[in-house]
């Protein structure tokens, strides 16, 4: 499995990583352990109330029921679509495989072995910086990606034009992450002998494919409706657990705060 990290290394950089444990949310930063809710302690006070209001209220919306993989995208435009749909949806995971190219949004990586990488132009444009605010998992190829969802329980479902379900057919009542493939060769065959199931989107003209981004944007739609209850928050067996929402404000306050990380020494050295 790759690093984890997030898609502008942004949150929670290498000096800086959260855990959940039993004891709870543990922050590690400069090699010492903190509690997270230590570490909200420290930075909370130094953002505008509103805007801890909102990192609040959009954890709050957060559902760990429904995770977004995508695999082997190759064009930038496509892969932060996906991004900022993924995060206005209200998913905290995003799950790449890259068994042939690298995710298009990673800088200075090869998009193919021995080629360079396309230039970012634009991509931030499209993203409006959403990535900063999700966990993405990098993965090396389908059987990883199996056994990421099976560690977490969930099932797999692979979008493609010849799958014997349609939307409408995906489960709704247990935790699942939807796949999506190649914007010209689709899902590989490997990876989708490892999904539990395929489905479609039903379509009406001549055209016998949407856009990926578009794909996701509509699929991520009718399944995120399915899960939220009517005030908009998501049912409580998809919320994000307490924990996890600790550790997630955490890391967030940590990137937006100017200098958290002399903060945070001042404090470990007075402990």
């Amino acid at each position: 499995m790759r690093p984890r990290s997030s898609l502008s290394g942004s949150v929670a950089p290498a000096e800086f990583e959260t855990a959940l444990t039993p004891e709870g949310a543990i922050a590690t930063f400069d090699g010492c352990r903190l509690p997270a809710a230590r570490v909200i302690e420290l930075l909370s006070p130094l953002v505008l109330d509103e805007r801890l209001a909102r990192m609040q209220t959009v954890l709050a919306q957060r559902c760990t029921g429904l995770a977004l993989a995508v695999e082997n995208l190759h064009h930038s435009h496509n892969g932060a679509a996906c991004v900022r749909t993924a995060e206005a949806m209200g998913l905290q995971d995003l799950v790449t495989v890259e068994s042939l190219n690298t995710f298009p949004l990673f800088e200075g990586e090869a998009t193919e072995a021995g080629s360079a990488a396309a230039p970012l132009v634009g991509t931030r444009k499209v993203t409006r910086l959403t990535d900063r605010w999700l966990t993405l998992h990098r993965l090396d190829d389908a059987a990883a990606l199996r056994t990421f969802a099976d560690a977490r329980g969930m099932a797999l479902w692979g979008a493609a034009p010849t799958g014997e379900a349609t939307l409408a057919d995906v489960p709704d009542d247990r935790p699942i992450m939807v796949l999506f493939g190649n914007e010209s060769v689709g899902l590989l065959d490997e990876t989708l002998a490892v999904c539990d199931g395929a489905f479609r989107i039903p379509m009406y003209g001549f055209v016998e494919s949407f856009n990926v981004s578009v794909s996701v944007g509509i699929v991520l739609a009718d399944l995120m409706r399915r899960r939220r209850l009517p005030d908009g928050t998501p049912r409580p067996e998809d919320a994000l657990p307490a924990a996890r929402r600790e550790a997630l404000l955490a890391e967030w306050l940590f990137a937006d705060v100017r200098a958290s990380g002399l903060i945070l020494r001042r404090a470990l050295a007075d402990a």
